[in-house]
């Protein structure tokens, strides 16, 4: 049986407005630790809240943003206050109002 990965909190909801900028200034090394999230994306999120296209490049990187930790496994991002990375294949649960392995919703 293999282990399947958890949800992880990436940042807490206390950073308010400053969780996208705080984001993208997260990793060390995010050119080889993310995908899918453009140039110039980037540089409106270490900007600021003040920039007119804050919340539209931080939509753009909760849609589009592949983060892939050190043993290859692939998350997606997801706010909800708190900033979560999602393992790909996770699936949002209603009934449970949290994300799930499909499998482990089928249970319930």
């Amino acid at each position: 049986m293999t282990s399947k990965p958890n949800m992880m909190l990436w940042l807490e909801g206390l950073r308010g407005v400053y969780i996208p900028c705080d984001f993208a200034n997260s990793f060390v090394n995010r050119a080889k630790n993310v995908s899918g999230v453009s140039d110039e994306d980037w540089a409106i999120l270490e900007a600021g809240p003040d920039h007119e296209w804050y919340w539209d490049a931080w939509n753009s990187v909760e849609e589009n943003a592949v983060v892939t930790d050190e043993h290859g496994v692939k998350f997606r991002v997801h706010q909800d206050g708190d900033c979560w990375l999602i393992p790909e294949g996770m699936e949002w649960s209603d009934e449970q109002e949290t994300f799930m392995w499909p499998e482990d919703n089928q249970d319930d």
